[in-house]
C-alpha cells in the first residue's frame, strides 16, 4: 500500500532529475492514478507543503544532535556541519521548486528555521558578524552540496570547519 512517505519521495526523485513536479507526473511515476494521489494530497500545494516539511524534519533531526541548550555558535556551527555533509541534495530545495507557490513555501520553511538563526537580538557587533559570515559559508555550502557544482575534499571541508570556528571563536574584525 502506497503511504504519504511513498509519494514524498516520488515527487523529491522529480526535484532532483530537474523534471516538474505536478499531481498527474507523480501518480504516474508512483503507479496511482490521480485521483488515489488526491486521496493523500488533495492539492498541488498540500504536496508541495509536504515537500517542504520533509526537508523541515530532516533539518530537524540535524539540528536536535546538537547540545541540549545550544548557543547560536553551537547552533550555526551545526548548521556549517550539515550543510557541508552528504545529505544534501537538490530536494533540499523543494521551497524553491514551484513559482508559483514560491512565497508560500518559502514562508513555511523560514518559519520553521528562524528560531536556528535569530541571532539578530546580540548587540556585539564583532559577534553578531561572525554568526553572519559563518551563516554566509553554510548557505553557500548548502546550496552548492544541493547543486553538486565542486568536489570538496574530506581535508578541504575540515579546513573549512575549522576556519568557521576560529571566525565564531575569535569574530570578525
Amino acid at each position: 500500500m502506497i503511504q504519504k512517505k511513498d509519494i514524498i519521495k516520488a515527487a523529491q526523485e522529480r526535484i532532483k532529475n530537474g523534471e516538474t513536479v505536478s499531481l498527474d507526473s507523480v501518480a504516474r511515476d508512483i503507479g496511482l492514478t490521480k485521483a488515489g494521489l488526491v486521496h493523500h494530497y488533495p492539492t498541488k500545494k498540500s504536496l508541495m507543503m509536504g515537500l517542504v516539511n520533509d526537508v523541515v524534519e530532516r533539518w530537524q533531526l540535524m539540528l536536535d544532535a546538537t547540545p541540549a541548550k545550544p548557543n547560536a555558535e553551537d547552533r550555526m556551527m551545526t548548521y556549517l556541519r550539515y550543510a557541508m555533509s552528504d545529505e544534501i541534495d537538490s530536494s533540499d530545495f523543494a521551497f524553491m521548486a514551484d513559482y508559483k507557490l514560491k512565497d508560500e513555501l518559502y514562508a513555511k520553511w523560514a518559519k520553521q528555521i528562524e528560531a536556528w538563526f535569530n541571532f539578530y537580538d546580540i548587540t556585539d557587533i564583532t559577534r553578531r558578524s561572525a554568526l553572519m559570515t559563518v551563516r554566509l559559508i553554510a548557505d553557500g555550502a548548502w546550496f552548492d552540496r544541493g547543486l553538486g557544482m565542486l568536489n570538496i575534499s574530506v581535508e578541504e571541508r575540515q579546513s573549512i570547519l575549522d576556519v568557521s570556528e576560529k571566525i565564531l571563536k575569535e569574530g570578525v574584525k
